[in-house]
């Protein structure tokens, strides 16, 4: 395992260099482990679930259209939110988001994703439809994952530095003597370090906004949403 590989959101050196944590209080395995319980606690928080929302058009661009030709299309929550993590590995990938079809006596089965475009809010079918109503199940951040953006990689380093000060504290006393010498342990890292993520995930959410309603197509009704559990 190298220091520098991304596991989850961010990589061990990127860890290692916002705290003193060294090798000598958690090996890289111990803080590989802590990095990857990050990654699902900061998903629910900034993560907004959708489940089986009609695929409709949304304006000239995103028409989303059912014609045997088309394999492009676009969710609602596209503009100014991105596709997000939904299996909790810190990727962004065809198994976030399942496509639904729903023919005309009721018969529904799930259509074959060959690629998505999550900063776009895309995703490309492997074959044209032709008739049926699409649905789309996914869930949406309010910034990047796939990248991952900046204060994403952040708020996972926050997280996983105060589960690791948690790790290495616990039991510990707040003070060593050895002989005239009193060596003091900071047992607030872990508490300052949860804050910083708390704060970085209300900023995180507040990227969240109300842009309108798309423009070019009367029926192209999209939402941009808060957090849902």
């Amino acid at each position: 395992m190298k220091g520098g590989t991304y596991i989850g959101y961010c990589s061990l050196n990127y860890v290692r260099d916002l705290c003193n944590i060294t090798t000598s209080d958690l090996t890289d395995t111990e803080l590989y482990s802590l990095i990857e319980k990050s990654t699902p606690v900061l998903n629910a928080d900034i993560n907004s679930k959708v489940i089986r929302e009609k695929i409709t058009g949304i304006d000239n661009t995103r028409k989303n259209e059912v014609n045997g030709i088309n394999t492009t299309y676009y969710v609602q929550n596209w503009r100014g939110r991105f596709i997000a993590d939904s299996d909790d590995n810190a990727l962004v990938n065809t198994s976030d988001i399942t496509v639904y079809k729903v023919a005309s006596d009721g018969t529904e089965t799930t259509l074959t994703v060959s690629s998505i475009t999550p900063n776009e809010g895309k995703f490309v079918l492997s074959t044209a439809q032709s008739d049926g109503t699409l649905y789309v199940s996914y869930q949406h951040a309010p910034l990047s994952e796939s990248d991952p953006d900046e204060q994403i990689k952040l708020a996972c380093a926050y997280l996983s530095i105060a589960f690791a000060y948690e790790k290495i504290n616990r039991g510990m006393s707040p003070q060593q003597v050895y002989g005239n010498v009193r060596f003091m342990r900071d047992m607030r890292a872990g508490n300052d370090y949860f804050q910083r993520y708390e704060n970085l995930i209300t900023k995180i959410n507040s990227e969240m906004g109300d842009y309108g309603e798309a423009p070019d197509m009367s029926t192209g009704l999209y939402s941009i949403g808060g957090r849902s559990r």
